[in-house]
C-alpha cells in the first residue's frame, strides 16, 4: 500500500535562498538513492514566502522506514539551521481502491 507524507517547513526570514541551495541537492539525492521513492518534491507557498512543503510518495512502509535511515537523509538534516520551529508532518495511506 502506497504511503504519502507531507512535511511543512517554515524558513527563517531572509533564509529562503540559502535553504533552497541546501535542500535541492539533498532532495535529488533522496530521489536517486532511496528505494521505493515515487515522489519527493518541494513546493513553496504562494501565500507565505517562508513556508514550504515537501510532498513524498513511497511504495511501502518498508520504503519509508529505509528512507528515514538512509545516508541521503544526512544531507536533509543540513536544512535545520534555516528553519523556524519544527516541521509539521502528516502521514497518509492510499485507501482508494477503485482507481478506474
Amino acid at each position: 500500500m502506497s504511503k504519502r507524507i507531507t512535511v511543512q517547513l517554515n524558513v527563517k526570514a531572509g533564509q529562503s535562498p540559502a535553504f533552497e541551495a541546501v535542500i535541492r541537492p539533498a532532495m535529488a539525492r533522496v530521489r536517486a538513492e532511496d528505494d521505493g521513492c515515487e515522489m519527493y518534491d518541494l513546493f513553496k507557498s504562494v501565500d507565505d514566502d517562508h513556508r514550504y512543503a515537501i510532498i513524498e510518495s513511497w511504495a511501502s512502509q518498508d520504503a519509508v522506514d529505509g528512507h528515514r535511515k538512509s545516508d541521503a537523509m544526512s544531507d536533509m538534516a543540513k536544512i535545520a539551521d534555516h528553519l523556524e520551529g519544527r516541521a509539521i508532518i502528516h502521514r497518509y495511506e492510499d485507501r482508494y481502491e477503485d482507481k478506474a
